[in-house]
């Protein structure tokens, strides 16, 4: 493919992501998610959940939610970062964080403004998820829980998936 082609029918993207953050562990998923190889954006049935799975949804401090990629040397695909902040008051966020941080792997999905998500992490290399805590130095100042998810190497710079994401239960 080559760039006509791939800028063929591009719209206008809105920055940013959503105010709600989805994440999903890997082995409840039927079977291992695939690309739709003519595009960055994996399969419409790629997420499917056995039974009584899915996806935990968070709700994030509005605006703090990013998505940043760089490219990795070599050729080597991208170094692709999901950040965002959960406030404070979320209960069980710091407990919930913690599990997520031990286990090394887990699917993270972020609502695109322009319909489906935006998904951080592949299927071969996983996600490495790292946070910390800043309670702030006065009441109105921005505290929480800052959370990067990196998924490293990733075969895309931003991948999306426009399937219907099965929602397990919510925090926040």
């Amino acid at each position: 493919m080559d760039i006509g082609q791939a800028a063929a029918g591009c719209e206008e993207q809105f920055a940013g992501i959503g105010n709600q953050i989805y994440v999903a562990y890997p082995e409840d998923l039927k079977a291992p998610p695939t690309y739709d190889e003519s595009k960055a954006a994996f399969s419409s049935g790629a997420f499917t959940f056995k039974a009584s799975k899915g996806a935990w949804k968070f709700r994030i401090k509005k605006q703090s939610g990013q998505i940043s990629s760089t490219g990795n040397e070599g050729a080597k695909g991208y170094n692709v970062q999901l950040m965002f902040t959960i406030d404070k008051d979320v209960e069980n966020a710091a407990h919930v964080l913690r599990i997520l941080k031990n286990r090394g792997d887990a699917i993270f999905f972020a609502e695109n403004p322009s319909g489906g998500y935006y998904v951080v992490y592949d299927p071969t290399f996983g996600t490495e998820v790292n946070n910390n805590y800043d309670s702030g130095t006065t009441p109105d100042s921005d505290s929480g829980h800052a959370v990067t998810v990196t998924s490293n190497p990733n075969r895309y710079s931003l991948t999306t998936w426009d399937g219907t994401l099965t929602i397990k239960s919510g925090l926040g």
